[in-house]
């Protein structure tokens, strides 16, 4: 499979699927020779395509849980990773095993309704968490095989921004197992090398529930605790922490069906769903492979208007549809990078504001009033290039989260396209025309 060099890799565009118009403008005052034109309806052509799986390893969260979304359907999430062995082995004389425990601790991230019970499985995997000689990290499609048996399922209530701890007991067989290995100071648990032969690494898995939830993939908040106690003139509590190792093969599957969704039918590869054909509205959400295209195929056009013309400002505007973000959060930063007809997005190819400085889009949610909603860019820079491009040099838009959250999060959103009647996307291009 082709890997991505960078956070937006997308499906093959054909400049020859997408239609030419042209856009109408209006006047303001007139200074002379001088004319100032704003042109709000140059068209936008936006399609929906499928993106190469995204890299999920190394990037220190957990993502577990899931839910059924209508849009793009049911998503299952789940995170693999090791453990090694206690710093300390020694059991004590006369000590008593009591029970084992997963502990997580949330980093406050979630998407989906929180007040539900969510069922949680853990699973012991039956072949060795390493990367395969061919890839140099996991992606969200990868998958490692399990035992049958669970070591744990349960429903549990997880309170994500409230700090606490979630605690997961799982089976005593297994914990009362792994104590008398430490007891008896067998083989298993000699050395690292040895231990991972006996423990290949663990999954944590949702099952469908009805959010996901992010923890901290780190030693010190996502590790196994086996308890015991030891009986002296009083009950001491004790406990060994197999902690999390290895944290750069920890990883995160995304399972994703989207039967029965407006996205069921959006091809892998080259030409993806444009708007036209999805309700006039395009599709974002990049664990699951989704981001925007957008182009402007009429801005070389602009020539016509008159053989002396300078662009002074550009502005993008794209509106969430409104009733497809009050459960489910928009992305709260979004990038807009470079692409071309092969879908090329070169290392921080991303298109700066007049400062130069990166864009997040500004997002404003404006909940009385949802047609106010929105993200802005300023794309002076970008229009300047592209009406002065050929096929050759022409280069399109993709609409992708910020690098970090593109790799971690499940937000999602669909925007209206240049023709949505109630949340239309508009490039308004100010023009300063020499007559």
């Amino acid at each position: 499979m082709i890997r991505m060099r960078f956070i937006g890799i997308i499906a093959v565009l054909f400049f020859s699927a997408c239609e030419k118009s042209g856009f109408s403008y209006e006047d303001v005052p007139k200074d002379g020779d001088l004319q100032q034109t704003l042109l709000d309806t140059i068209s936008i052509t936006m399609r929906t395509v499928q993106i190469d799986s995204v890299i999920t390893s190394g990037t220190g969260v957990a993502l577990i849980g899931g839910y059924n979304d209508p849009f793009f359907g049911n998503m299952n999430t789940g995170t693999y990773f090791r453990v090694g062995l206690p710093y300390d082995k020694t059991v004590p004389d006369r000590a008593v095993y009591d029970s084992i425990e997963i502990i997580m601790k949330p980093t406050g991230y979630y998407y989906g309704d929180t007040l539900l019970p969510q069922r949680i499985t853990v699973h012991q995997l039956t072949q060795e968490l390493v990367l395969p000689e061919e890839y140099n990290a996991f992606y969200a499609h990868h998958s490692f095989p399990v035992q049958a048996a669970s070591l744990g399922d349960q429903q549990v209530t997880i309170l994500p921004t409230s700090g606490k701890l979630v605690r997961f007991r799982l089976d005593d067989v297994k914990g009362r197992e792994m104590f008398e290995l430490l007891r008896t100071k067998a083989q298993q648990v000699s050395t690292e090398d040895l231990f991972l032969e006996y423990m290949k690494g663990l999954a944590i898995r949702g099952n469908n529930n009805a959010a996901a939830f992010g923890f901290e993939a780190k030693d010190s908040s996502l590790f196994v605790r086996l308890h015991y106690h030891v009986t002296t003139t009083e009950i001491e509590e004790k406990y060994f922490d197999f902690l999390l190792t290895r944290p750069d093969l920890q990883f995160n599957e995304v399972r994703n069906d989207r039967t029965g969704t407006p996205l069921a039918a959006l091809p892998s590869g080259s030409s993806g769903l444009l708007s036209s054909a999805t309700g006039k509205q395009a599709f974002l959400q990049s664990l699951t492979g989704t981001a925007i295209r957008m182009d402007f195929f009429s801005l070389p056009d602009l020539v016509k208007l008159g053989r002396y013309g300078r662009i002074m400002r550009a502005q993008l505007l794209l509106k969430p549809v409104n009733g497809t973000f009050q459960n489910y959060a928009p992305p709260p930063k979004l990038t807009i990078c470079l692409a071309d007809y092969k879908n090329q997005v070169a290392p921080g190819d991303t298109v700066p504001d007049a400062n130069s400085s990166l864009q997040y889009g500004d997002l404003v949610v404006d909940k009385l009033n949802p047609e106010n909603t929105n993200y802005s860019y300023d794309v002076t820079a970008y229009c300047k290039a592209v009406a002065a491009s050929n096929a050759y040099t022409y280069r399109g838009l993709l609409l992708v989260p910020t690098a970090g959250d593109y790799h971690t999060q499940l937000n999602r959103l669909i925007i209206g396209d240049g023709k949505n009647a109630d949340y239309r996307a508009q490039l308004k291009v100010y023009y300063l025309l020499y007559q």
